[in-house]
């Protein structure tokens, strides 16, 4: 159904083939191929959002928490497999589910690992196409898909984790709300709460954090309900039922409530106001060029406002509540983290997606009355935005310095994505001699042929289940974790990895071995420890200086989450305290 308000007709004839004429006559050309071929447009714009995230899927190595998708979807028994989400990975199970399946299909593999995760991502962008593509436009929902692909989580889409789950889920459950309480739909009434009650199931089994904007469906009935003063029993009924589900939480809430986690990663103002600047700053520039053209436009187009409005769905109260209410999800996360000391990051507010992608397409469509030139125009602006972001960045770089001086042309480039605000982040001070040596120290490319005859220490969890998955046999074999939980909490502050014996017990696939810090240094005097001096989380070095071991900086690589650098250690003088 086609809701875009044409422009007057162009006269080709009477007026000269002038540049303003032609862009015009190629924005419409534009704007009805899109119309006529909805879906192969939405195709095409999937293939050039989603292609740099495709390689990373087939060519990344999997990094440390994905391994932790990877090993616990082989677990020997889905009755296993439900244990390790409750004990190792704190996570209700869907998204292990669907990995093991994916297995089943097409083998055990990184990519068939990740796989799950980018059907959901581009399932949540074809739903979005097709909720904006009713209301407005085709034009229009696909600069919704834009959008999504525009912001910093879409690599999420290339992540073997659960957030894109949680936001294809917490998609289809707007949808279904949304055309459950619509009155054209009345018919198909009984399928769409089927559908909202599936999502349900998604949202709350994709991540504990999914109660948040599975509360947000709640809030919206109650406001709803007070409009209306009418019950609607059946609804209520189909978002009660995934509740059942919650059950599922206990124990990954209890477990992590004895999790001591770094002050750095903890939430403050601050971090909460750069996560929503981090969300919007590589799409200012479309933003702004929305928001120019919806208050503007009837200065722009004065017979804007007699185009008849017929086909425009009407956007009701609660459905403008609801998506306030999703945009507030990540605050309402970051307010019970800070009650709690849990650790904050990004991808927790993935639900944000959701009304960044609909709000600017909705703004521009209807205060433009969904006119094709505005349309097209936001949408060749989004595209060209993503692509100066990605892959034509070096391009950019290289031509804005051609003429214009480092100075100059850092602001011209905000036009592209404005500047980052990075919140305070306390590193610890790295010992001058180590970062000395760090300056000068050989790039090593191969562990396996680096001091072959001295064990290999993992500075923290990450690192050491990175090398164990990616490295030989002959690395992993000699390859060491140590724990100390007194250390851990009152040198790093943070015990996330202070127990991790119970991941190699829980995965026998891991070939490292973990030893208490004590029992390892004094049964070898010289090792090498792989991982950065400053790494918050990382106690082990901290605490090696301490007791007064000779370290010495031998080596950089490269290739893990933790910046890798490699340390020899001597304990000649030194015991452990």
């Amino acid at each position: 159904m086609s809701t875009v308000a044409e422009v007057e007709p162009i006269r080709a004839h009477s007026e000269p083939r002038s540049s303003p004429l032609l862009t015009v006559r190629l924005l419409l050309a534009i704007s009805r191929f899109v119309d006529a071929h909805a879906w192969s447009s939405f195709a095409a714009v999937s293939l050039f959002c989603g292609w740099g995230h495709l390689q990373v899927l087939l060519t990344r190595h999997l990094d440390h928490d994905e391994l932790f998708t990877f090993y616990i979807a082989q677990a020997p028994t889905v009755r296993q497999l439900l244990r390790l989400t409750h004990t190792v990975d704190l996570h209700p199970p869907l998204s292990f589910l669907l990995v093991r399946v994916s297995f089943a299909i097409f083998g055990v593999s990184p990519w068939s690992c990740r796989l799950p995760f980018l059907l959901a991502f581009l399932l949540a962008s074809a739903l979005l196409f097709w909720f904006v593509r009713r209301l407005l436009s085709p034009l229009h929902g696909l600069i919704a898909v834009l959008f999504l692909w525009s912001t910093p989580d879409a690599y999420l889409s290339a992540e073997a984790r659960s957030y894109a789950l949680l936001l294809c889920f917490t998609t289809l459950m707007l949808v279904s709300w949304h055309q459950a309480i619509d009155g054209d739909h009345s018919s198909n009434r009984r399928w769409w709460l089927v559908a909202l009650a599936a999502s349900g199931f998604g949202v709350l089994l994709s991540h504990v954090l999914g109660v948040f904007p599975y509360a947000a469906f709640f809030a919206v009935e109650l406001l709803r309900l007070w409009i209306e003063r009418r019950r609607d029993w059946s609804l209520y009924a189909a978002l009660l039922v995934p509740l059942s589900s919650v059950f599922a939480y206990l124990p990954i809430v209890q477990a992590r409530s004895t999790m001591l986690f770094a002050r750095e990663y903890r939430i403050t103002p601050l971090r909460m106001f750069t996560f929503y600047w981090e969300a919007i700053r590589y799409v200012a520039t479309p933003l702004v060029a929305v928001a120019l053209l919806a208050f503007l436009w009837p200065v722009l187009r004065k017979h804007a406002a007699a185009l008849p409005p017929a086909n425009l769905r009407v956007i009701n109260a609660p459905f403008r509540f609801l998506l306030v209410l999703l945009s507030l999800v990540p605050l309402g996360v970051g307010l019970l983290f800070a009650y709690t000391g849990t650790a904050f990051g990004d991808r927790y507010g993935v639900v944000l997606l959701v009304p960044l992608a609909i709000v600017p397409a909705l703004v521009l469509g209807y205060r433009t009355r969904g006119n094709r030139l505005a349309g097209t125009a936001v949408a060749l602006l989004l595209a060209a935005t993503l692509y100066f972001n990605t892959g034509g960045k070096a391009w950019l770089l290289e031509k804005v310095s051609t003429f214009a001086s480092p100075r100059v042309a850092v602001r011209l480039l905000y036009v592209v994505a404005l500047f980052p605000i990075y919140p305070p982040y306390e590193a610890p001070p790295v010992p001058s001699y180590l970062a000395q040596g760090l300056a000068t120290a050989p790039q090593v490319d191969h562990l396996d042929t680096f001091e072959p005859e001295l064990p290999l220490v993992a500075h923290t969890g990450l690192t050491f289940l990175e090398i164990d998955h990616q490295e030989s046999a002959q690395v992993a074999h000699r390859l060491y974790m140590l724990t100390d939980e007194e250390a851990s909490r009152t040198i790093a502050h943070d015990t996330v990895f202070a127990h991790y014996e119970r991941v190699t017990e829980a995965f026998p696939m891991i070939r490292g071995k973990v030893e208490p810090y004590c029992s390892f240094i004094s049964a070898h005097p010289r090792f090498l420890v792989v991982g950065a001096y400053n790494n918050v989380q990382g106690w082990l070095l901290r605490k090696l200086n301490r007791d007064g071991a000779e370290l010495r900086a031998v080596g950089v690589c490269s290739g893990y989450t933790e910046e890798c650098q490699i340390f020899e250690v001597s304990m000649r003088d030194a015991e452990c305290k």
